[in-house]
């Protein structure tokens, strides 16, 4: 705190005697020691308000970071981030492959009824199959 050495101290407790007088000092030297400690104590009050005022900006920060990110919408922010010009969006498309592939899964199960039907009607009525 303040770079003061023995030497320095005795010099003052000198001065002090010789100021003062012997029979004041210990009057003296009790009230500068109590006043040491009331601006001690207002040193500490103050630096606890101006940790708490940090503390408070600090959370008000946090809480500000917090509903960015609750508010931020993560998807558009990842394909922002990956894919800039919506070149790999546009490779990983299927949808014209999945219509395509619906339609020939639709055409392909139309086309194996109606043989199976011929198939079913014909044995029917093929006499040959029938015995007597």
């Amino acid at each position: 705190m303040l770079d003061i050495g023995w030497t320095e101290i005795a010099v003052i407790v000198v001065i002090a005697i010789v100021v003062i007088g012997p029979k004041d000092l210990p009057k003296a030297m009790r009230t500068v020691a109590q006043m040491i400690g009331k601006v001690k104590a207002m040193m500490r009050e103050f630096q606890s308000n101006i940790d708490d005022m940090i503390k408070e900006t600090e959370l008000e920060e946090v809480k500000n970071q917090i509903s960015s990110v609750r508010n931020m919408n993560l998807e558009n922010k990842i394909s922002e981030t990956i894919d800039k010009d919506g070149e790999l969006t546009k490779s990983m498309d299927f949808s014209k492959e999945a219509a395509d592939f619906d339609k020939s899964m639709k055409e392909g199960t139309s086309e194996e009824k109606k043989p199976a039907a011929v198939t079913d009607a014909s044995s029917k009525d093929d006499p040959s199959d029938k015995k007597s």
